[in-house]
């Protein structure tokens, strides 16, 4: 008789939960990077998203907005992305189309999908749509895998301090509602999230991802959301 299984004691040490479920520093392989465009179509938001093969498992819908809803570019998007292009030793980014398993058609980086990196991330806590509590995590800070130093400390020959530093001081963020004040939103209803597809296309058939994507211009400036802390970079 065929087994259905043959024992893999590789994969018998993978049991149990996987990915990241605390705020903390995480380093891995970025195995997706998207250039994104809001579900909304009352928004001009662009956004990169990341999917990280992490140390402790797959950790997904890692976004990092460098364009808001009204158009114009995100101070600390841009500079967070400029710190992903240095740690990685990218010089440009393009949007490179290509259509997934679901028929949708999305727009990856290929410069950086592959590279090492390290982010110190920020569980965020919300409400989903049907009223259940979910959380996300957002990018706080990027650094190497080998040296944990942030671009800043790399190219300033500083000490590498500043991970430690914000791990030490870091907790959750709560964006949860009250009862009866609606969902926050989040991975499984917030409108500026990712996923490209066909409906974000038409939704916004003049932004600066698909002109680039189509040739308009190169996306040499991309980058993670308007963060208001005092990270240098």
């Amino acid at each position: 008789m065929q087994p259905l299984f043959t024992f893999n004691q590789d994969e018998a040490k993978k049991a149990g939960p996987s990915g990241a479920s605390e705020s903390g520093a995480y380093t891995g392989i970025i195995r997706t990077a998207l250039f994104t465009t809001s579900r909304d179509a009352n928004s001009k938001s662009e956004s990169m998203e990341f999917s990280l093969d992490a140390d402790v498992g797959p950790i997904n819908f890692l976004r990092v907005s460098y364009v808001g809803r009204d158009g114009n570019p995100l101070q600390g998007g841009n500079a967070m992305i400029q710190a992903i292009m240095g740690l990685t030793g990218v010089k440009a980014l393009h949007a490179t189309e290509q259509v997934n398993s679901q028929n949708e058609t999305e727009y990856h980086c290929k410069e950086l999908e592959g590279k090492p990196i390290g982010f110190v991330l920020q569980k965020v806590l919300y409400t989903k749509n049907n009223g259940s509590d979910g959380y996300r995590f957002e990018i706080r800070q990027a650094f190497g895998t080998k040296t944990r130093k942030t671009y800043k400390e790399g190219i300033e020959g500083l000490p590498a301090e500043t991970v430690d530093k914000l791990v030490e001081t870091l907790s959750d963020k709560d964006e949860r509602q009250q009862a009866g004040c609606g969902p926050a939103g989040g991975p499984a209803g917030n409108q500026q999230r990712s996923m490209l597809g066909g409906q974000q296309n038409q939704q916004q058939p003049q932004s600066n991802l698909h002109r680039a994507a189509s040739g308009g211009r190169n996306q040499q400036q991309p980058p993670v959301q308007d963060f208001d802390d005092d990270i240098p970079f």
